[in-house]
This record gives C-alpha cells, structure tokens and sequence, in this order.
C-alpha cells in the first residue's frame, strides 16, 4: 500500500444548453442544444442470476430498525473566507423524536434523501426538499421490508437502497416517487452500504465474518471482493470514477483509502479521527468528519483541523454527512438531545 498523494480535484459543473444566439450573423447557426443524456436500462431481472425464495425470518432475527438511535439531520452553508472553510446558516431539517438519517443529496441538490423510522421496527426512505423551506416527503411505504441508505443512481431519475425483508438485505432500486423498482443483484447479500462509482459500477458493505467491500456492475452481474474490514462510510470522490472507504486494520487503526474500482487496488488517503469512521468529501477535496460536537476537515495541505462547534446549538453526537454535489450545502446527523426525547 501507498500513501495516497495525488491532487483530488473535484466539483460539478451545471451544463448550459443554448440555441441561437440572438444578434448572431445571417448564415451562421449555434451549435445545436446538446441531446440529455439517456438512462442506461438495468436488467429488469438481476443479472448475477434469479432471486432467491425469500422464506420465513429466522427465529432469532431483530429488524435492524429495532436498535436504532434517535437523531436528527441539520443543513448548512458551507462557505470559504480568509479565514478558512466554516458553516453557516445551520438550521434543522428534521425535528421529531425518531431516527432521520443516512442522508445523501440528489444529483442537482435540490434535496436530500434519508432513511427515516416510523416505528422501531421498520424504516422507509424519505426526501427533505433544501431549496426553500424544509419539506418531509416519504417515498416508500413497503409494510414487510424495510430501507436504508437511500441514494440516487447516476444518470437515472432513480435511487437505491438496502431492501431488508424477513432477514435478508439486497441493494434494490426505486424510482425518485419511491415507487420499487426490484433488485439490482440476486447474490450480494446481506449488503449493509453502499456508493456508486459510476452509472453502473456500485461499490458494496457485505455482512460476514469478515466483513467485505465487494464491487459491483449491474449491467453485467459480475461482482468481486476488493477488500476486508471496511467501515460503513463508503463515497464516490468528487470528479472521479474512485471510491473511497474506511479500512479498520485494528481497534485503533482506521484509513481512509482510495479504491480503484476497475483495478481493484487501493491507496491510502489519511487516518480518520480516532474511532471515527463517518466522513463526506466537499466539491474541492477536503474530507469532513466530526466527533462530539465539533465538525473537523482534512486536506492535502493540512492535517485534520477543527472548523466548527456547534455544542451551543444542542448538536451532539455527529456521525454521517452529506455535502451536495456542488458543494453548497452540508447536511450533518447528530443525536436527539435526551430532554426532547
């Protein structure tokens, strides 16, 4: 293994599609708008093979849901000034004694998909609209199964999910209205996390002993083991087909790494926050983690360095973030204080 010393340079571009131009000279045409792009069809069935019966839940098994914390998701501004990268404007999102989550922006980052718990037994997937005031719409209302992870596939008006069902956890596909679509594989299972390196290379948390960063094509159903003992934050680099992951080497020794998914080789980017595995990269290439109360970021240029803290804000806990693709806007999972429970 290497460390990892390349220049991340990142960000999202909006296209602009003109047609004439006015004041243009006789004769002379624009070139014409450019064509948007087309969605690459998935299978309609899995293409590693045919779904498995899904049987009876096994006597011993406890929905995930069960166990989970209350926490809410708050959203900011991320703003860079002489004195460095800060948040600004941060309000709650979600405001209700349950579990709101594992947010992930939609491609254009006009809302957040987060998984969302209506009882302690089953979750569903839900939007936040962040354009205007705050908006809560659940999407899905799957009565046997549960969702987590929610995020939207490249190039696809469509996202995707860990489906759990009576034991079992697939990566299944939705429309954006939540609508199900059905299962992207047959035998990745049970698959904890998820990313998408492209518009059909997905990088997979597989459950086991140990557990596995598994890679995945959904166009052709192959699927390969690139690593063990990964962490569950896994998370596209901004301006690139690479993934990146947490690797738990020991109790105490938790990198970051970098995961070339058609090579299957990695490098290594830095050391997380000790015993912390939750991170979100911004549009330019820093990393941000927190611990407690206080939010933290990573660049090449710097070791990780405090950039906020926000205990007077009643925010602590913080585990997963979101930053939109253009690199806006922040969202921050923290847990319910214990009085507003």
């Amino acid at each position: 293994m290497q460390t990892w010393t390349g220049l991340l340079v990142g960000g999202c571009a909006a296209l602009a599609l003109a047609g004439c131009a006015p004041g243009e000279p006789d004769g002379v045409q624009a070139e014409p708008p450019e064509a948007p792009a087309t969605e690459i069809p998935f299978p309609s069935e899995p293409p590693d093979g045919p779904m498995p019966e899904i049987g009876p839940a096994p006597a011993d098994y406890v929905p995930t849901a069960e166990g989970v914390p209350a926490t809410d998701i708050w959203l900011g501004t991320l703003v860079r000034d002489t004195e460095g990268l800060r948040v600004a404007d941060l309000e709650q999102g979600t405001d209700r004694d349950g579990y709101d989550n594992q947010p992930s922006f939609l491609l254009d980052g006009s809302a957040i998909l987060y998984t969302t718990a209506l009882a302690r037994t089953q979750t569903e997937s839900a939007r936040l609209d962040v354009t205007g005031a705050p908006a809560v719409q659940q999407l899905t209302h799957t009565e046997e199964a549960s969702e987590f992870s929610p995020i939207q596939i490249p190039g696809q008006q469509a996202f995707s999910a860990i489906h759990e069902i009576r034991g079992r956890q697939y990566l299944w596909r939705y429309d954006l209205s939540g609508a199900s679509v059905g299962p992207i594989f047959a035998t990745a299972e049970p698959v904890g996390y998820h990313a998408w390196a492209s518009e059909r290379v997905v990088a997979m948390f597989i459950l086991g002993s140990p557990p596995t960063l598994q890679v995945g094509d959904a166009l052709s159903g192959e699927i390969r083991i690139v690593a063990e003992n990964p962490g569950r934050s896994i998370h596209p680099i901004p301006g690139t087909e690479a993934i990146s992951f947490v690797r738990k080497v020991s109790d105490d020794e938790w990198w970051i790494e970098r995961l070339d998914p058609a090579a299957g080789t990695t490098m290594r980017i830095t050391r997380t926050l000790p015993a912390r595995e939750d991170y979100a990269w911004t549009a330019e290439g820093e990393i941000l983690m927190g611990d407690g109360s206080r939010l933290f970021a990573w660049s090449e240029s710097s070791d990780w360095l405090e950039i906020a803290d926000f205990e007077d804000r009643g925010l602590e806990g913080i585990s997963r973030l979101a930053v939109s693709p253009d690199g806006a806007r922040v969202a921050i999972v923290a847990d319910r204080p214990m009085e507003r429970r």
